[in-house]
């Protein structure tokens, strides 16, 4: 194991990963410039696949090296916890013993305290009893002498309050009396008020009601109309397709048969383009290479290969005609 030099020198420990950085460098230029062009681009697909293969190997070494020199680091961590363990397992006897000495010892200077504290406590209450006891009876002599003097004031705030309170009595009389006969008035006027109200609600009312009705009938009419034009428009569409996508389409909401409907119509009106490109493609793919001379051999295989490919970039065009709703597809 290399638990001596991992942890008196870890620097040699740590040299063991310096040769990835080197391999790691060669291939970021490698590989970092690999690209898949496509599912068509199979050579560059196996290229991308190979350099990762390597790759993730590389990675399997630095982890398989990392779990090696961390194992003895473990180990050695291990080692020193129950080392510890053990030294502090007999230190503890002897720092409880001191502990319960001085513990003791603090445990009489606190009782000395307390008892100190108490007697004087008991001094103190004694002391703020004696002076609490005589301002209480100067603060009731006091009170007694606000009170008969208060009641006196009392008294003669009664006198005038009462003398306010009946001329107040009779002014809200008088003022009574006035608004009764303000809101009788007012009431009247209200009254009128709403009266010409409620009539002009129940017109506007019925004006508004009888629009609804036109609208609302003027809505159903289009509403029929377009619905008959919606149906015959979809029948039309829906003549010359199979049974089940009718009886799909019946159960399915208008606005969801009108887009399959629109998407099956593309789908159709591509498929003239579709047989089109495919028949390029077998076009192309019965394209016969006349034989060549041994020394052009590689020439001829180089046009199969181009025709080959062609072919099926030709094929895979068409096939994705669906997809690009019509548009032409880059075939690069």
């Amino acid at each position: 194991m290399a638990t001596d030099i991992l942890y008196d020198d870890p620097a040699t420990a740590l040299r063991r990963f310096v040769p990835y950085d080197t391999a790691i460098a060669t291939m970021h230029d490698q590989y970092m410039g690999l690209t898949c062009n496509g599912i068509a681009d199979v050579k560059g697909f196996q290229a991308v696949h190979q350099a990762r293969m390597v790759v993730k190997g590389k990675r399997v070494e630095v982890e398989k090296v990392r779990k090696e020199l961390k194992a003895d680091a473990l180990e050695y961590g291990r080692k020193v916890d129950a080392e510890a363990k053990r030294i502090t397992a007999l230190l503890e006897p002897i720092e409880t013993h001191l502990l319960q000495q001085e513990e003791a010892v603090e445990a009489e200077r606190e009782r000395i305290r307390e008892t100190a504290r108490l007697k004087a406590e008991a001094e103190a209450r004694a002391i703020e009893e004696e002076r609490l006891a005589k301002e209480q009876a100067e603060r009731e002599a006091e009170e007694e002498l606000r009170r008969v003097q208060r009641e006196a004031e009392e008294a003669a705030i009664r006198a005038e309050r009462e003398k306010i309170e009946a001329d107040r009595r009779a002014l809200e009389a008088e003022r009574a009396a006035a608004e009764a006969e303000r809101r009788a008035a007012q009431e009247k006027i209200d009254a009128e008020r709403k009266a010409l109200e409620a009539e002009q609600r129940r017109h506007a009312e019925e004006e508004s009601l009888r629009k609804r009705e036109i609208e609302l009938e003027q809505a159903r009419k289009e509403a029929a109309e377009q619905a008959k034009r919606d149906m015959e428009e979809r029948i039309a569409r829906q003549a010359a397709e199979e049974q089940a996508r009718k009886e799909a389409e019946e159960s399915a909401r208008i606005e969801a048969a009108f887009e399959e409907a629109e998407a099956r119509r593309k789908a159709e009106a591509l498929r003239p383009d579709r047989e089109k490109l495919l028949a390029v493609a077998a076009a192309v793919s019965s394209i016969e290479v006349p034989v060549l001379s041994s020394m052009a051999g590689s020439a001829s295989k180089r046009v199969h290969t181009v025709l080959f490919n062609a072919t099926q970039k030709i094929a895979a065009i068409a096939a994705q005609l669906d997809s690009d709703t019509g548009e032409e597809t880059n075939g690069d």
